[in-house]
């Protein structure tokens, strides 16, 4: 890939991360999609584009950016995270607790990741309570 196009998909991927902070999700996608195009194994922009998916409703088409995301970088706590909760959405809560439980040992000092694990353990817990 030549100098440019590395260039465009970084610059998309700067685009498309302004458009998430500023709740943009959709339009952040198509930026995403466009840089997935020109760097397709680049973690950075599949996570991203795994998060402008979540954050728009698609939660099927953001699960698998980020497990492709692991699949580049398995180390990827903030991956990890995503996938956690689109396992959450899909209703597989054990999947998603033990992607939970990655991502807060990875990144220890991330309070998001233990709190959600602690929010999914209890929904746990109050599931097996009413099937007792």
């Amino acid at each position: 890939m030549s100098a440019c196009g590395e260039d465009n998909a970084y610059h998309l991927l700067q685009e498309a991360r302004r458009l998430l902070g500023s709740s943009q999700p959709g339009k952040a996608a198509s930026l995403l999609e466009r840089a997935k195009a020109l760097e397709p194994r680049r973690g950075s922009i599949l996570e991203a584009l795994g998060t402008a998916y979540y954050n728009s409703g698609r939660p099927d088409r953001a699960l698998r950016e980020f497990e492709e995301a692991l699949e580049v970088d398995p180390t990827n706590h903030f991956a990890r995270y995503g996938l956690g909760r689109c396992l959450y959405r899909a209703g597989e809560l054990h999947m998603a607790i033990g992607q939970m439980k990655l991502a807060a040992v990875m990144a220890p000092g991330v309070e998001l990741y233990r709190e959600t694990l602690r929010r999914f353990q209890r929904e746990l817990e109050r599931k097996g309570e009413a099937q007792a």
